[in-house]
C-alpha cells in the first residue's frame, strides 16, 4: 500500500548507513548473544556465573527492542492483517491505516512524555552489579519513541500522497 523507499540491495554498504538505527540493533543483538553464551558457560560449565551478564542483557534488550522498532517504524513494516487489504480497496486501507496511525501516535506520545518523566525519576539509582544510572538505560525510551513519531508521521503523508491504484 506504502510506496517503498528508493532503497539500494540489503547487502550493499548503503543500506545500513541509511539505516542507523538497523544497524545499532543489530550490533546490540551481537552483544546480547555474546554475553548470553558467556552467562551460560560460565553457570552451567564452569560453576562460577557471572552476575553482571545477566544485568547487561537485560539492558541491552531494552535498547534493542526500541532501536529494532525504529527501524520497522522507519520502513512502515508493521504487522498487518493483509487480508483486510484486498477486501476493502486501497482508498479504504489508506484510511484504515490512518486510524491506526493516530493510535500509534498517542502511544508514542505516551512513551515520550512518560519516558522523560521516567529520566527524571532515575537519576539517582544505579543497577546493583554494574553500578550504571538506570537513566542510561532507560534513555532509548524517550529518544526511540520520538523517532517512531517522526516516522509515522513521514508514513502516513506518504500512503495519502501516493494515489491508491484499484488494481488488485
Amino acid at each position: 500500500m506504502t510506496q517503498p523507499d528508493p532503497t539500494p540491495d540489503r547487502f550493499s554498504p548503503e543500506f545500513y548507513a541509511r539505516r542507523p538505527e538497523l544497524v545499532a540493533s543489530m550490533i546490540l543483538l551481537l552483544g546480547f548473544l555474546v554475553l548470553t553464551s558467556m552467562q551460560v558457560v560460565s553457570r552451567f560449565v564452569m560453576d562460577l556465573p557471572f552476575v553482571w551478564t545477566e544485568e547487561l542483557t537485560a539492558s541491552l534488550v531494552i535498547w534493542m527492542t526500541f532501536l529494532g522498532a525504529a527501524a520497522v517504524q522507519r520502513q512502515d513494516k508493521q504487522v498487518r492483517v493483509e487480508l483486510i487489504e484486498t477486501m476493502i480497496g486501497p482508498r479504504a486501507t489508506a484510511w484504515l491505516y490512518g486510524i491506526y496511525d493516530l493510535f500509534i501516535l498517542a502511544s508514542l506520545a505516551c512513551l515520550v512524555y512518560g519516558g522523560w518523566a521516567t529520566l527524571g525519576e532515575l537519576e539517582h539509582q544505579r543497577t546493583p552489579a554494574l553500578q550504571i544510572p538506570f537513566r542510561y538505560l532507560f534513555l532509548v525510551v524517550p529518544f526511540a519513541s520520538a523517532f517512531m513519531t517522526f516516522f509515522v508521521v513521514r508514513n502516513a503523508i506518504r500512503r495519502f500522497r501516493t494515489p491508491p491504484s484499484e488494481s488488485p
